[in-house]
């Protein structure tokens, strides 16, 4: 049985020196995707390893997919997506930028893969 309302935005941060995870859960629109954004610039910004994980998105708009993108270009040797919501491939696959986000295997941890 789901909840008739969304799981609140947060992001969290897991630092393991050299590499760092980046947990998302909720939705990621205009008013969440900003707040994203702004913890990635600063944890690329820091030459660092960057998951992450969108595990616990439940949805995901351009807004989001634009953030993704963004840091993808910018980084793409320290960047990757771990466990992308089903939301989250669907859109990637709907603009046909599945190929365009290094995205890691099937079920990897964050933390083995990086």
């Amino acid at each position: 049985m789901s909840s008739a309302y969304p799981t609140p935005f947060k992001v969290s941060l897991e630092d393991h020196g050299r590499v760092v995870v980046v947990r998302v859960q909720g939705e990621v629109d205009a008013a969440t995707a900003p707040r994203m954004a702004e913890v990635l610039d600063v944890q690329l910004a820091a030459e660092r390893r960057v998951v992450l994980d969108l595990s616990s998105v439940e949805f995901m708009d351009l807004h989001g997919l634009a953030v993704l993108m963004r840091a993808s270009r910018r980084e793409r040797a320290n960047f990757s997506v771990a466990r992308p919501a089903p939301c989250v491939v669907r859109l990637l696959e709907l603009i046909h930028a599945d190929g365009e986000v290094p995205i890691l295997p099937d079920g990897s941890d964050p933390l083995q893969a990086a």
